[in-house]
């Protein structure tokens, strides 16, 4: 069950539009506009937990996408793990839900609590799953509308100089080297 709450006011009465591409939250009871509301969702783990995937290819750029839903900013294919769901499926269903793309292998990269990591679904903090697939070409991506509306690749150099979700940002610069060997 899932039930979403004004971050203003604490009522249940929030609905999602979508304006210059971006999706927000609309409280009908205060009327506030917000980037975010406060979900609780039953299916969900009681802490936050996402699994990512960095994904590289032979040139050594790896694959990013511009969220369209709060926190806006690049980012790579990850997701909430769901309630009995491994980390590595969720990353695997994540990655082929927001991409198209199917991993053949999942390395972990690291498993880590990133405080300050806001979701769209009210949290402030993620335990982190981190994998890494390596694809043999450039492959095309099928964007996933409902996520992000831009797909690009990047060096790890190129990413840190781009506008990163809170959570990619730690993840590059505290993980570069694990990801480029």
């Amino acid at each position: 069950m899932r039930h979403e709450y004004c971050l203003n006011c604490d009522a249940e009465t929030v609905e999602t539009f979508t304006e210059s591409g971006r999706i927000h939250c609309r409280c009908t009871t205060c009327g506030q506009v917000a980037d975010r509301s406060l979900v609780v969702d039953t299916a969900l783990r009681m802490w936050h937990e996402t699994a990512g995937v960095f994904v590289r290819d032979p040139s050594g750029r790896f694959l990013f996408f511009n969220r369209i839903a709060f926190p806006y900013a690049l980012t790579i294919p990850a997701g909430h793990v769901e309630q009995g769901e491994a980390p590595e499926v969720s990353a695997a269903r994540e990655l082929e839900e927001e991409t198209g793309l199917r991993a053949l292998t999942l390395s972990l990269v690291a498993t880590e609590p990133i405080d300050g990591d806001q979701c769209r679904r009210g949290a402030d903090g993620h335990v982190w799953h981190t994998y890494l697939t390596t694809v043999s070409t450039e492959p095309p991506v099928a964007l996933d509308e409902g996520e992000g509306d831009v797909y690009q690749w990047l060096t790890l150099a190129e990413a840190k100089e781009q506008p990163l979700t809170f959570a990619a940002r730690h993840l590059v610069e505290r993980h570069e080297d694990r990801l480029m060997a």
